[in-house]
């Protein structure tokens, strides 16, 4: 099991100096906005200035977002001010501004006030963004009828198009022993499927997105596999940095 404080005190302090980039999927049967909010909020409590980029919500003339702070000089001026004195969370709609993004450093000049960023986006729209990049996304796992092909596919997907394995987080609560067990034979099949087609095995787990000791545990896991983004260096290829493929049994992480 991560220890919370020494993990979280390491990772907190290369934070402030660099960008960590953060994937989490979304998808019409499994969306992770249950995992989305108290993971962002975990990150928060850790100390971390979060910026949540979420490809959920479009951007308009009421809702503005990404794609509207990467086109206004204003908006981008106000981004380059000092970090908060405390951490906080900011959210933007994302789905338009994330399509016009050449690549994940194109964040830097607008995310200088934030530690982390966390994007919420199908897998389609993260796999370009994401490739050449040393993490993991994680996916939440799709718990509805003929759920584990869609995630399955989600697991393919990233590994074909960017290169990358994930982490499956299924989302059941603790008083759920059906659910709980459901998920765990799910994930069991997802990493035997991977590890057979793919060769590529994904780092499977459950949460209860209302234990604060659970998210806090799936926070610093996804922080151990994000990007880091330092200004003025090229990301180091994910062949050359990325963790090394396995599987871990959610009652063992």
């Amino acid at each position: 099991m991560l220890d919370s404080a020494t993990q979280g005190s390491g990772l907190q302090s290369a934070a402030w100096h660099e960008l960590q980039v953060c994937a989490i999927a979304y998808s019409a049967t499994a969306p992770g906005s249950s995992l989305l909010w108290p993971l962002s909020a975990q990150l928060q409590q850790l100390g971390y200035p979060v910026l949540v980029l979420d490809a959920s919500q479009a951007e308009s003339a009421a809702t503005p977002g990404l794609r509207d702070l990467l086109a206004d000089p204003a908006w981008h001026a106000a981004m380059l001010g000092p970090r908060p004195a405390e951490a906080s969370v900011a959210a933007l709609p994302a789905a338009l501004g994330l399509s016009q993004l050449g690549g994940l450093e194109q964040l830097l000049p607008y995310a200088r006030r934030y530690a982390v960023v966390l994007i919420h986006a199908p897998v389609e729209q993260l796999a370009p963004l994401l490739q050449g990049h040393a993490m993991r996304p994680l996916l939440p796992l799709d718990m509805q009828p003929r759920g584990m092909v869609r995630s399955y596919r989600q697991i393919k997907h990233l590994a074909l198009h960017a290169g990358l394995p994930s982490i499956v987080a299924a989302a059941a609560a603790a008083h759920e022993p059906f659910a709980r067990r459901h998920a765990d034979t799910l994930m069991a099949s997802l990493a035997q499927c991977a590890e057979r087609h793919l060769r590529l095995a994904p780092l499977c787990t459950r949460a209860d997105p209302a234990l604060a000791q659970d998210m806090r545990r799936l926070a610093l896991l996804l922080l151990s596999h994000s990007a880091t983004l330092t200004p003025g260096l090229a990301a180091l290829p994910a062949r050359y940095a990325a963790a090394p493929a396995f599987s871990q049994p959610a009652w063992k992480l």
